[in-house]
This record gives C-alpha cells, sequence and structure tokens, in this order.
C-alpha cells in the first residue's frame, strides 16, 4: 500500500538471497573437502595395499626361499598393516568428532601439573629411542580442557616431530607461559622445519609438507586433529619455524576453586619440569 512495505519487501529479499549464497557457499566447501578426503583415503590406503600385495606376491612366487627371509616378508606385511589400521582408526575418530557422535569432557585441568605428568610418562616410552623430550615450566594455573583429548594433541604433536623432524638425537621441548588471557604452550623440536608458504596450511586434513620434512611417511590427520581439538576447548593452534618446529597452543584460563591465584615458584621446577 505503499513504499514502505516495497522496502521492507526488497530488504527481506536481500536478506534471503544473501542467505542463500552463504549456503551454496558451505556447500561448495564442504563438497571439496569431501572429494579431498576420498582422494587422500585412496592415497593413503594404496601404499600399504601395494606393499602387502607386492609381499604375498614374493611369497607365491618363492622369492623368499629361507625361513628368514619369509619371516622378513611376513613382518613387512604385518607392519603395513599396521599403518593402515592407524589411518582407519583415525578417520573413524574424526567422523565420531565431525558428526558430535564424541562429545569432550571438559574439566579443570592443572596445565602445570599435566605437562610434567605427560613428560614423565613419555620419557619411559621414549628411553630406547633418540629422543630427549624436556618441558620447561614458567607458570601455573588451570585451564577448562578434555584430558584425554588434550593428551593425544600432545601425543600426535610428538608423532609429528618424531616422523619428521629428522634430527638425531631429536631434542623435543614444552614450554608453559603465561599470556594476558591464559596459557601458551610451545611444542617445538630441532627438526628440519617447513617452508615458511606451506605453514599456514599444515593444520589442513590431509596436507603433507613432505617435501621438506624427509619424505617420510604420513596420512596428514595428526595436525589437523590438534587444530580441531583445540578449537573444539576454545583455544587455538599455530605454528611457526624457530630452529626447527615450533607449535603453540593457546587456552584460556580459569579459576580455581576458592579463587586461588595462578603462580608458580622459581623453584618450583628446574628445566625438565620435574619438581
Amino acid at each position: 500500500e505503499g513504499e514502505r512495505e516495497f522496502e521492507d519487501v526488497c530488504a527481506n529479499f536481500n536478506e534471503m538471497r544473501a542467505s542463500l549464497l552463504e549456503a551454496q557457499e558451505k556447500n561448495r566447501k564442504y563438497e571439496k573437502a569431501r572429494t579431498d578426503m576420498i582422494a587422500g583415503i585412496s592415497h593413503d590406503l594404496r601404499t600399504p595395499l601395494t606393499a602387502i600385495r607386492g609381499t604375498i606376491k614374493g611369497l607365491l612366487d618363492g622369492v623368499a626361499a629361507t625361513p628368514e627371509r619369509q619371516k622378513k616378508f611376513l613382518e613387512t606385511a604385518y607392519r603395513r598393516t599396521g599403518e593402515m589400521n592407524v589411518l582407519l582408526n583415525r578417520l573413524f575418530y574424526i567422523s565420531k568428532l565431525e558428526t558430535g557422535n564424541m562429545p569432550l569432557h571438559m574439566q579443570t585441568i592443572e596445565i602445570a601439573d599435566f605437562i610434567r605428568n605427560y613428560v614423565r610418562g613419555k620419557r619411559e616410552t621414549l628411553e630406547n629411542e633418540p629422543v630427549e623430550l624436556t618441558a620447561d615450566i614458567r607458570a601455573a594455573g588451570a585451564v577448562s580442557a578434555d584430558a584425554e583429548e588434550l593428551w593425544r594433541i600432545f601425543d600426535n604433536l610428538l608423532e609429528n616431530s618424531r616422523k619428521y623432524g629428522g634430527a638425531v638425537p631429536l631434542k623435543v621441548k614444552i614450554v608453559l607461559d603465561k599470556t594476558q588471557e591464559g596459557f601458551r604452550i610451545c611444542f617445538s623440536d630441532n627438526g628440519a622445519g617447513v617452508p615458511e608458504e606451506k605453514l599456514p596450511f599444515i593444520f589442513d586434513e590431509f596436507y603433507r609438507g613432505d617435501e621438506s620434512r624427509n619424505h617420510r611417511d604420513g596420512n596428514g590427520l595428526g595436525l589437523y586433529i590438534v587444530r580441531y581439538l583445540m578449537e573444539a576447548m576454545g583455544g587455538s593452534v599455530r605454528a611457526e619455524n624457530a630452529d626447527g618446529l615450533a607449535v603453540y597452543l593457546e587456552l584460556k584460563e580459569i579459576a580455581r576453586p576458592g579463587g586461588q591465584q595462578s603462580r608458580i615458584d622459581s623453584n618450583e621446577s628446574g628445566a625438565d619440569g620435574r619438581k
């Protein structure tokens, strides 16, 4: 009945058009991610499958004539099946995360104690490897996180350094610092690092930077899981080159029960993070 009504119709129409455009863009990104995921899965499964097929063909053709050779062939095939199992488990894990079938169990965690316990536990499993794992605790306080998934984040970062670092001995250091809003955890190694132009992409699904990280096998999922979990827990992650690869995790501080203030005495921990 008037110009005002026509303006409202136009405004609503433009709003609807913008919403449809946004939905179309989201769908395009989803389809690209789905296509990339299928390509990534195909690539990652093809390598161990080809190795297993070749091993079995060699056994059938009698290439491994001695029991020792046969054992070596079978061990190779068994190791490759393990690689496939790891990949499939990670894909299944990511699927559960992204579909909401694996909710996070957030709890209050004393981050300094968590890092000490992690380093202490991993040293026992790394004692026969040329890997030096240390911690430098410069702050203390509480964060809200899923303890099991935070442990998984640390495991993925450690595995990434072990797989692609290339340094012998490999020196991995975890540094805990206080920030204005919470805590920054630097997980660094003395390895080969990553080309600067590839740093923004190393947390993408199925991305590899192998060209500079010794061409080692990898499925491009470990760091993607790190980013996904950090963002799901309200934190963030970034990486830079600093005489190796340095990954920075940031989590917000929460108040402890009783209103205790975050602090750490200068003599509470040594360079390895132990009391």
